[in-house]
């Protein structure tokens, strides 16, 4: 048996397993991964039941790739559509990652990006983020030119921190890097992100060929349990991705799902609102009670304050930042107004004990 693992156990080396956010002990009280509160609209919800339908049929991502095309004004042939954003990830590695490239991270980075770059034995380049939690580009700028690194990992808003990159810096790393590094931006938490601070991405791709968007449906379209996100980048790099990406990879009722919502983008801005109000309330009461937070621009926040057990205690699941490569710390996702109550209630009431 040892033989036969002999070549997994290699790709094995240093790879951390993902841990995914605790369950909570009740229907409700999940704020442990990021999940959007409301769920998907009626709408979504009918297009998933109705897709039962065709369970038996396979499906391609054809005519979800041809309407996020419109949605982003890009070519169809700029799109790739992928089995949630994670999927894109590991094509990326599969691709771009050759045994002992370099690659540059944020330290704490997010965790696929670590696993994937480790799987295909890339060297990983750590940089840590800045005392606010924020990507430090000039220090990954220079990271990938001294190193010749093959990708460039830039999730922003940033997991687990929540902080977001300066949009106007954008550009500058991107004229910085190697023309052969791929930088991966990924915006799964676009939507919450304040209107100036979102990087101006269209004409980030437009001028850099070695620039990848990842989107997904998982937060603000709330289709976690669906697997659907995509990338856009330069016609080349996509049509390579095309060439691994699995066939059929998104199934029949997330396909029906993604297109629901692309329909439906008013109860998407709905709940965005929603969270981004009481993301709001969550900062103002952590800086009333002293305690020690980055400022977000996600449906999360991640501060320095009682244990996941008191959050257990009252029925909340939290994210232990000792899974995230923040020990001392936790992150709580925005839930529903009720759930961020209780949120709030326990950290008065933690600051407020002897």
């Amino acid at each position: 048996m040892t033989g036969l693992l002999a070549t997994a156990q290699r790709r094995l080396q240093d790879v951390r397993p993902y841990t995914p956010g605790r369950p909570s002990t009740r229907s409700t009280g999940k704020l442990s991964s990021n999940e959007a509160p409301l769920g998907p609209s009626p709408r979504v919800r009918a297009a998933v039941a109705e897709a039962a339908h065709a369970a038996h049929r396979y499906a391609t991502s054809a005519e979800l790739r041809s309407l996020l095309a419109d949605h982003e004004d890009v070519e169809p042939d700029r799109v790739v559509v992928s089995s949630g954003s994670d999927e894109l990830c590991y094509l990326v590695a599969t691709l771009f990652i050759d045994v002992g490239s370099p690659v540059v991270l944020s330290a704490p980075s997010y965790q696929i990006d670590e696993l994937v770059t480790r799987v295909a034995r890339g060297r990983a380049l750590h940089v840590p983020v800045t005392g606010r939690g924020g990507h430090d580009l000039d220090a990954m700028a220079a990271a990938a030119r001294e190193s010749d690194a093959a990708v460039l990992w830039l999730p922003t808003p940033h997991n687990p921190t929540g902080a977001a990159i300066d949009p106007a810096a954008l550009p500058a790393l991107l004229d910085s890097v190697p023309e052969t590094c791929l930088v991966v931006l990924d915006e799964a938490y676009r939507a919450f992100v304040d209107p100036d601070r979102r990087p101006d991405t269209a004409a980030a791709l437009a001028g850099h060929p070695n620039l990848l968007v990842q989107r997904t449906f998982s937060k603000d379209h709330a289709l976690a349990g669906l697997r659907v996100g995509y990338g856009i980048g330069a016609p080349d790099v996509v049509e390579a991705i095309e060439r691994i990406r699995p066939p059929f990879n998104v199934n029949v009722a997330a396909l029906a799902a993604a297109r629901a919502a692309l329909a439906d983008l008013a109860w998407s801005d709905y709940c965005v609102a929603l969270v981004r109000r009481e993301r709001g309330r969550l900062h103002a009461l952590l800086g009333d009670l002293g305690i020690e937070h980055f400022a977000s621009q996600a449906n999360f926040v991640t501060l320095r304050g009682p244990d996941p057990q008191a959050f257990a205690d009252a029925g909340l699941a939290v994210r232990d930042g000792d899974d995230l490569g923040l020990p001392g710390w936790v992150r709580l996702s925005i839930g529903t107004p009720p759930e961020m109550a209780l949120a709030r209630h326990v950290l008065t009431s933690h600051q407020g004990a002897p």
